[in-house]
């Protein structure tokens, strides 16, 4: 992607429990759009569990911020390239509208 001349970039959460809820909202302050994966859902109704944290990290901080999260892998499946590409070519469409249509989407599934 940036290859292609776009600013894209990821963060690698290391530990899950203390969350690092500072950190995380400090290093994504500055984003016009933000996509959480996630390999596992929870009951939340509000897609998987790193999604749910990371929100509540943003929240009062930059939670203006669109923020979407990507369910992958589910069921042992691979997840691909062109898996990783939709998703930065979602992310630049929530950039153009400035918001996201849903808050949670699926990778990889069959149709």
């Amino acid at each position: 992607m940036r290859e292609a001349g776009i600013k894209a970039g990821l963060l690698k959460i290391r530990v899950f429990r203390p969350f690092p809820a500072d950190e995380i909202a400090g290093a994504l302050k500055n984003l016009k759009a933000l996509a959480v994966m996630d390999k596992a859902e929870s009951l939340s109704g509000v897609g998987g569990p790193l999604a749910a944290e990371i929100k509540s990290a943003l929240y009062g901080k930059a939670h203006d911020i669109p923020v979407v999260n990507y369910i992958y892998g589910l069921g042992g499946r691979d997840v691909k390239t062109d898996d990783i590409k939709k998703v930065y070519d979602d992310l630049m469409e929530i950039m153009k509208k400035g918001s996201a249509k849903d808050t949670y989407r699926y990778l990889g599934l069959k149709e």
